[in-house]
């Protein structure tokens, strides 16, 4: 049985100290970006493939094997979706699997990002790129907040369930219908989080003046074989790309 609150662990900060951890985080941003514009670029099954084979040498330095297999398996559900109606749609079982695997490159790419980076690194990117405050302070708090919520959520279930409150019915509409009562403590936790959030705010004067910060990044000789990876990886894939491997979107009449 697959957890679809394992989904959730992809937003979970890493705390691993690995290769991949001590990269500059625009380096780490801007490999992430590659890889989820790189299955973007063309249908292409070859490419596809070559964009999950390239992430292998980053789950390696990143040390997110067990966070990767975890997500996986959450999407196991989606995933099998995205072959069925992919192949109910197009009698295309090769451009199928092109889809699904188009989908796993995202959901690695993301798990390996969010593993080796932590919020604050997040945050001080997209101050680099001149985005305002307010839309980067609510991104990260964001980030910040979606696992703690799904612990929460796994702690209100643990509580219901030791108070006789059945959630594992057989029964997808049964099951959704035990959900139910479970919404209601959630939100008072959420309004509670977000009424402490607001007073550790106010009490640290935020928002009264411009920010600062004393961490300083420097490009080292690892960002730069990054760099050199992420840019040999991309024109190999748009190498691909331009070669007749393309599967039609449509069977042929």
């Amino acid at each position: 049985m697959f957890d679809p609150l394992e989904m959730l662990e992809i937003f979970r900060a890493g705390q691993l100290e690995s290769v991949y951890a001590k990269l500059n985080p625009l380096v780490k941003f801007i490999l992430f970006i590659i890889f989820i514009i790189l299955p973007l670029i063309s249908t292409s099954f070859v490419l596809q493939l070559f964009s999950l084979i390239a992430q292998i040498p980053l789950i390696l330095m990143s040390r997110s094997g067990r966070r990767v297999i975890r997500s996986l398996r959450a999407s196991t559900f989606f995933i099998l979706i995205l072959i069925v109606l992919n192949y109910i749609t197009t009698n295309n079982i090769i451009f199928s699997l092109s889809m699904v695997i188009r989908l796993l490159v995202m959901i690695i790419a993301s798990a390996i990002f969010m593993n080796g980076s932590n919020p604050s690194e997040i945050g001080d990117i997209l101050s680099k790129m001149k985005v305002p405050v307010s839309i980067t302070f609510s991104f990260i708090v964001a980030l910040r907040f979606i696992p703690v919520l799904a612990d929460d959520f796994m702690n209100i279930v643990a509580s219901q369930a030791s108070r006789g409150h059945e959630v594992e019915r057989s029964g997808f509409i049964r099951r959704a219908k035990s959900l139910l009562p479970l919404l209601i403590p959630l939100i008072v936790i959420s309004i509670r989080r977000a009424q402490q959030l607001a007073e550790a705010l106010e009490s640290r004067c935020f928002g009264s003046g411009r920010r600062t910060s004393y961490i300083t990044y420097e490009v080292r000789f690892m960002d730069l074989l990054a760099l050199t990876y992420a840019a040999t990886v991309l024109l190999i894939g748009s190498l691909l790309a331009t070669l007749p491997l393309e599967f039609p979107l449509l069977p042929f009449r």
